[in-house]
C-alpha cells in the first residue's frame, strides 16, 4: 500500500515535466504574425458573382483557420460591401485556390482588394 502514494507522486511529477517540455500551442502561435507569413497572391474576378481567391501559406505554424477579410470595390473605386473567406486546416508551405461568392450587396464589383488576414474568428466578423 506504500507504493500507491509514491507511484501517484512518480506520475504527478513525470507529467507535469511533459506539460514543461512541449511547448503550448497556443504560445506559440501569438509569437507568429499570421498577417505576415500568409500571402493573398491575387484575387480574380471569375464571374459577376464569384471570384477566385489564390493563397500561400509561409507560417511555421498549422492554424485550424485563417481568415481573409476583402472588400468589394466598383470601377471607381467606391466599396460596395465587404466580405470574408476562410482557410482551414492551413499548413505551412501549402497553396490554396478558390472560389467564393460575394455578397449582393457587392453585385457590379469589378475588384477585390485585401483589407486584414487574421486567425481570429470574432476579429474576422467584426465582432
Amino acid at each position: 500500500m506504500k507504493l500507491l502514494p509514491k507511484l501517484f507522486l512518480l506520475v504527478c511529477l513525470a507529467a507535469s515535466s511533459v506539460a514543461v517540455i512541449l511547448p503550448s500551442p497556443v504560445r506559440a502561435t501569438r509569437l507568429e504574425n499570421v498577417s505576415q507569413c500568409f500571402s493573398v497572391r491575387e484575387m480574380t474576378k471569375s464571374e459577376d458573382v464569384r471570384y477566385f481567391g489564390d493563397a500561400t501559406s509561409h507560417c511555421s505554424q498549422e492554424y485550424d483557420a485563417v481568415y481573409v477579410q476583402v472588400s468589394f470595390l466598383d470601377g471607381t473605386g467606391k466599396r460596395l460591401d465587404d466580405g470574408v473567406w476562410a482557410i482551414y486546416w492551413c499548413r505551412p508551405g501549402r497553396r490554396e485556390i478558390h472560389e467564393f461568392g460575394i455578397p449582393k450587396s457587392a453585385a457590379g464589383f469589378e475588384r477585390v482588394v485585401l483589407r486584414r488576414i487574421t486567425t481570429d474568428f470574432a476579429e474576422a466578423l467584426g465582432r
